[in-house]
């Protein structure tokens, strides 16, 4: 009996969730893909041009980076620092394909690959190679980076 009465709420819930049909907000098109595109242009831009306040820019205020072997960075200031920091280590050179953009209303995810060289003051100068995941924000008709998460896809050298 009680497996019968868990039975038929679930299938309540589903079918109250499949029959509505309220608008789910705007809609993400091809043209929202060509936007972050271009974004991931720009950062790409900024960041070959040791530009931290510019790449920074492209962020939401409350953004956040989550790099491999380093700390959090929460807001657009702390993403900035990042950025000032990854220049100070050597890092430059780098390229992004974004392999997928999807996305639903205000929010989207991209996904893909990058490509880096790192050449720390101390320690050989190599590629580094890893992959992404972004997500995306429109604010004001904007799209910007609200958060990103990458990892190599080779070990931290050990330091020198």
């Amino acid at each position: 009996m009680r497996m019968t009465s868990t039975a038929l709420c679930l299938a309540s819930v589903l079918l109250t969730a499949a029959c509505s049909g309220g608008n789910s907000g705007p809609t993400f098109d091809t043209a929202d893909q060509d936007k972050i595109k271009a974004v991931i242009q720009q950062l790409t831009e900024a960041f070959n041009a040791k530009d931290a306040a510019k790449a920074a820019a492209l962020y939401t205020p409350e953004a956040v980076v989550m790099p491999p072997n380093k700390t959090l960075s929460r807001g657009r200031s702390f993403v900035e620092q990042y950025y000032t920091s990854r220049f100070g280590e050597g890092a430059s050179e780098l390229s992004l394909t974004p392999n997928e953009i999807k996305g639903s209303g205000t929010l989207a995810v991209a996904m893909g690959d990058y490509r880096l060289t790192l050449a720390p003051a101390q320690g050989p100068r190599r590629r580094d190679r890893g992959k992404f995941v972004w997500i995306f924000r429109e604010l004001n008709g904007t799209w910007m980076i609200d958060g990103i998460i990458f990892s190599s896809d080779f070990t931290e050298l050990p330091p020198a």
